[in-house]
């Protein structure tokens, strides 16, 4: 049954007019993706170019839209929030209400990514609620206005979420052994942890950091009306806190001719997932995995790569590597990512 659920050819959604990028590119982007607020000079030093140079190319992949923006992670568990994952199936019957549905999810405030997707589901999208009871609310009044157009639909509780670094930009150019240590070992780990205390002010560098992770230290100081120094202060004590736990910026992979697809595995022998998370994370184009109480999956898990024969040979590595112990796997491939905001 596993080879039967990659039957399914995505190649007419191949990209053909994907930008290339260099190694100065790629290491400029490399950076932004394990520290995106470190300045242009910083930049500049550990990939090894000149600050000219990082200015000039980080305009230019602004511009061609590489770069969409520049993201703060935060545990939102820390915040007292969880995460309900679900993943929708359509009878595509009715394309108006379709996107009706989806244009409803975009500005639900408690949605936090919204994507259109092919495969087992056309839609997933993240809530981020204080409680079972605030989905239940949320999820009744959504299937008021849109159950007959939903074949099917799965929840998922997502109980823990590690995000791995982009190692694909420098999987072929690194020659430090460090360097490419630090890269691999990079990840960042949130949703299981208990809420920490925090007033309005530190409420409101979060919202603003959640638009621009990058936003100066003085634009934030004067929108919470303190100085800089009390700001800093503040961001110091959101990290120690693990309220923040990082900045990265927001990719448009399909500029540079990847896919996202996120994969579910369904596992004879649940014992192996722990050795599963660190296959993964030494993958460089597995950039997530996630553990959720769900109905039919045991082990999530995100890829980043050149079109879907790439996919399959990580999904044949995969079963190599772990012989036996996977049952089946389903699928999705991103095709836009409507809403990306924590």
């Amino acid at each position: 049954m596993i080879e039967n659920m990659a039957k399914l050819s995505f190649s007419h959604l191949e990209y053909h007019h994907a930008i290339n990028l260099d190694i100065k590119d790629r290491r400029i982007l490399s950076e932004l993706d394990l520290n995106a607020r470190q300045s242009n000079s910083q930049i500049a030093k550990k990939a090894k170019l000149s600050k000219n140079i990082v200015n000039y190319r980080l305009n230019r992949l602004e511009k061609a839209g590489i770069i969409k923006g520049y993201n703060t992670l935060f545990d939102y568990s820390k915040l007292g929030y969880f995460l309900i994952r679900v993943y929708l199936d359509f009878y595509e019957l009715d394309p108006v209400k379709e996107e009706e549905l989806i244009q409803y999810l975009k500005n639900e405030s408690t949605t936090g990514h919204v994507f259109r997707t092919i495969g087992n589901w056309d839609l997933v999208v993240s809530f981020y609620v204080k409680n079972v009871r605030e989905f239940w609310v949320i999820w009744s009044r959504f299937l008021e206005k849109f159950r007959r157009i939903i074949l099917e639909y799965n929840t998922n509780i997502v109980t823990k979420e590690i995000l791995f670094s982009k190692a694909y930009f420098l999987k072929d150019e690194i020659e430090d052994e460090a360097h490419k240590k630090n890269l691999f070992n990079k990840r960042w780990v949130r949703g299981y942890a208990v809420a920490e205390d925090v007033d309005d002010t530190d409420l409101k560098m979060v919202e603003m950091l959640t638009e621009d992770g990058r936003a100066p230290i003085g634009k934030l100081a004067k929108a919470v009306k303190l100085n800089s120094m009390s700001v800093i202060y503040r961001l110091k004590q959101l990290i120690a806190k693990g309220i923040i736990l990082g900045y990265r910026f927001d990719a448009n992979i399909e500029k540079i001719g990847y896919a996202r697809f996120m994969v579910d595995l369904e596992l004879e022998d649940t014992s192996v997932a722990g050795s599963l998370v660190e296959y993964c994370q030494n993958h460089p184009h597995i950039v997530s995995t996630v553990e959720s109480i769900s109905d039919n999956n045991d082990f999530e898990f995100d890829i980043e790569t050149e079109g879907f024969n790439t996919f399959l040979e990580i999904i044949d590595d995969m079963k190599r590597r772990f012989p036996g112990k996977i049952r089946n796997y389903k699928y999705v491939r991103v095709l836009e990512n409507i809403k990306n905001k924590y």
